[in-house]
């Protein structure tokens, strides 16, 4: 597993005291290995007592020189780490099921008031939604990006055809009734 610095670091005393006992050339390489070794430039300043602009003016300043490079010998600590956090895995639907769902989309969103026209589909899609949902287990919000809607219409479309409990006492959540079903 790859490492990261941890934010916050703070150097070693004894290596503040090196770099204010140093020579101002010793310590322009103390403060140019410390950052090659991932310290950050506010705990080379903070150490240093100055600012962390100087301190990336220092570091650049020996970069392009080349003499960035040199040991100074001192046996220099190493930043502190924090373990990586591993890139969450996100579910998606089945191919068959997304692509079932961009045919019937247009079809579904047509769908108004308690006109026959386009209820199968509306309800062959909505029924798909849920299915992506609850068995494949797809987040309504990962499965609203691939359809391009909001997760709020998903949500909307899944409590009027009856699939989740209306989150209000508004007509609008109320379900569809039995009479502009498909096939009832």
């Amino acid at each position: 597993m790859s490492q990261i610095q941890i934010i916050n670091q703070t150097l070693p005393s004894w290596v503040a005291s090196e770099l204010a006992h140093a020579p101002s050339h010793t310590r322009d390489l103390i403060m140019k290995e410390l950052s090659d070794m991932g310290w950050t430039l506010t705990a080379i300043a903070d150490a240093a007592k100055l600012t962390r602009e100087r301190v990336r003016q220092v570091c650049a300043r020996l970069q392009l020189l080349g003499v960035g490079d040199i040991p100074t010998g001192l046996p220099l600590p190493t930043p502190p780490m924090k373990p990586e956090k591993p890139k969450p895995e996100y579910v998606e639907p089945s191919q068959w099921v997304l692509e079932r769902l961009l045919e019937l989309q247009p079809f579904a969103q047509r769908v108004r008031s308690s006109s026959p026209k386009f209820r199968k589909e509306a309800e062959e899609y909505t029924a798909l939604i849920h299915h992506a949902h609850t068995v494949e287990g797809v987040p309504l919000y990962r499965l609203a990006k691939r359809l391009g809607v909001t997760h709020g219409a998903l949500r909307f479309r899944l409590a009027r055809y009856g699939y989740l409990e209306s989150s209000g006492t508004s007509d609008v959540y109320a379900p569809v009734t039995d009479a502009n079903r498909y096939g009832r």
